[in-house]
């Protein structure tokens, strides 16, 4: 009696010891699955100066920040910039009519890669004046490629038109990355979503 039941205590601990590996691989794969864009494992956080359409010059991540969606791109461009604006601007509008989020500090920034032709009069125009919740910067040419490796956009502005990835990034108040969106995450329901599940698991 006593050696089954000692028997029946290995085998129990042998299936303990079989679902641990198991459960941690579901619990990830649940995890994977609650994510709509990337998680960054890049911990390290965002800071950079930067040029609004006022003329002065303002610091990222400022002390009264909330979550931040950033887009550097181009004004002229005719591919994933207008996409991505078009997005913001969708992603703004829900904000506004979601009663949980109405009154969440969100900007959405837009860092102009060619800073030549998009004049503080076209920025303002085209990015200012959407909302307050809009703001368009211009970054001297070092802030910019570091902005630029930082976030590997891999910007060519050597060809004849320009070349950049055109990924859109979800920044927490402290200026660290939280999701970044590529061109197969373009659904704006589904980055709303996130962004509330964001918000209220670090309130």
């Amino acid at each position: 009696m006593h050696l089954k039941r000692v028997a029946i205590a290995i085998v129990l601990i042998f299936i303990t010891l079989g679902l641990v590996p198991i459960l941690m691989v579901v619990s990830q794969w649940s995890a994977n699955e609650q994510a709509y864009g990337i998680s960054s494992n890049d911990s390290e956080q965002l800071s950079f100066s930067w040029q609004g359409v006022d003329k002065h010059i303002h610091h990222f991540p400022a002390s009264s920040a909330g979550y931040t969606y950033l887009f550097m791109g181009f004004l002229s461009c005719s591919e994933i910039c207008p996409i991505r604006i078009q997005q913001m601007m969708q992603l703004e509008q829900h904000i506004q009519q979601d009663a949980l989020l109405t009154g969440a500090e969100v900007q959405f920034m837009f860092v102009t890669i060619d800073p030549n032709n998009d004049t503080l009069a076209v920025r303002k125009s085209i990015i200012d004046d959407i909302s307050p919740r809009f703001v368009s910067a211009s970054l001297s040419d070092d802030a910019l490629q570091q902005l630029d490796r930082r976030l590997s956009e891999n910007i060519n502005l050597e060809l004849a038109s320009i070349n950049h990835v055109g990924k859109l990034f979800l920044l927490s108040p402290n200026g660290a990355v939280k999701r970044i969106y590529t061109s197969k995450q373009l659904s704006t329901q589904k980055m709303l979503l996130e962004l509330k599940q964001i918000i209220s698991s670090e309130t």
